[in-house]
């Protein structure tokens, strides 16, 4: 059957709108993550590009993250190649500096009245200068915010009016669970991401042997739409998981399995085993149409059970390793999903079943964004489904 949401040649999911700050709508106006914190040190600089817009972020005096327009007023060239020092970000062209409002405060070239030295006004009208601070214009500056190990940039027009605060990692800095951050980038657009990682289906495929194998066992669920929320909740008795979820429940005891996504571009997906489990959330920043940086906190807790503390450290090394392969997997099918996407005309009109039903309401959702989240939404609605893996 075709996609409840399909209008004919008219795409499902819109990626070139999707990634561009003037055509994204209300996708803009969220926090979106920029970097890990322990990817920002005190003395470098750190490029990023989000909706198509170059970003350079560096520490201020204080230690706060800094987020300017990459592109020096002079010549244009990139600050994100130049260097920090004292808390002010210097082009590697010509050497003007910039402050962490984005003001131009030193320019080498114009001597020492212009890189903020005393000089006594006398002596700035003998020159013909104007002491500094340079009065030359001020760079882009872009909302900032750092918590749970992640700095996050605002790049709507105005931050009082952000939809959302940023997300909380889940269960960060709760005792007994340990949290790590992978970073991906994926060769596609955020609907797409968010879709693969609250999808089930795929999981016998693409992660077969992994994750899961297939069994052709009947999973019902409910689908839950409500307040910017598409919440999937799986409600067969047991899941048979390989790899990590053997690992994870050595009893057998009864597995809760939930999917999330959360407007405009999160996804939690929870297995909880009685006391122990793990909760992956990933938070997609939008690069380019199909150039997406993903960040992924891994969150888990090991049985109580285990035979003593030194096993969970052991085995903190080996869950690294299998998330990460896991995470690739997806990374070469959303590729490849990719490429059929741009062949032609045509790509980006889907079809769908009642298996792809949380698909549905997760793009209704950020078309709603997208178009300019003119009235309420997609409404509120519960629907019991049933699929197969």
């Amino acid at each position: 059957m075709r996609h409840p949401h399909d209008r004919s040649q008219v795409p499902t999911v819109d990626l070139e709108a999707e990634a561009n700050l003037a055509r994204c709508g209300a996708l803009k106006d969220f926090w979106y993550v920029a970097c890990l914190s322990t990817e920002l040190p005190a003395n470098k600089p750190l490029a990023r590009t989000v909706f198509g817009t170059g970003l350079v972020l560096f520490r201020g005096p204080d230690g706060v993250p800094t987020a300017l327009r990459d592109r020096c007023l002079h010549r244009n060239a990139r600050l994100s190649k130049g260097d920090v020092f004292d808390g002010r970000l210097g082009c590697p062209y010509h050497g003007w500096v910039y402050d962490a409002s984005g003001a131009v405060v030193e320019i080498p070239a114009l001597g020492p009245p212009q890189r903020g030295e005393k000089l006594d006004a006398d002596a700035c009208a003998h020159e013909g200068l104007k002491p500094a601070p340079c009065d030359l214009g001020r760079l882009a500056r872009f909302p900032t915010r750092e918590q749970d190990g992640l700095v996050y940039v605002y790049l709507g027009a105005d931050v009082t009016r952000a939809r959302a605060e940023p997300f909380r990692v889940p269960y960060w800095g709760e005792r007994g669970w340990t949290v790590y951050f992978m970073v991906t980038r994926f060769a596609n657009g955020v609907t797409n991401l968010v879709e693969n990682f609250m999808d089930v289906p795929h999981t016998s495929f693409v992660h077969r042997g992994w994750f899961r194998n297939p069994t052709r066992k009947r999973v019902p669920s409910t689908v839950k739409r409500h307040a910017g929320r598409v919440r999937m909740t799986y409600l067969q008795e047991e899941d048979a998981l390989t790899g990590l979820g053997r690992l994870f429940n050595p009893r057998g005891l009864p597995l809760v399995h939930t999917d999330e996504f959360i407007v405009p571009n999160v996804t939690r997906v929870d297995y909880q085993w009685g006391d122990s489990g793990f909760a992956i959330n990933s938070q997609c920043t939008p690069i380019e149409p199909t150039d997406t940086l993903v960040y992924t906190a891994i969150s888990y807790r090991l049985p109580v059970d285990l035979p003593g503390a030194w096993v969970g450290r052991a085995l903190t090394p080996f869950v690294r390793w299998y998330t990460r392969q896991v995470i690739q997997q997806d990374v070469v099918i959303m590729e490849t999903q990719r490429q059929g996407l741009t062949d032609g005309p045509g790509g980006g009109v889907y079809s769908g079943t009642e298996a792809d039903l949380h698909h549905a309401d997760v793009e209704a959702y950020r078309r709603w964004l997208r178009e300019g989240a003119h009235g309420p939404g997609p409404e509120d609605a519960e629907r019991d489904v049933v699929f197969w893996v």
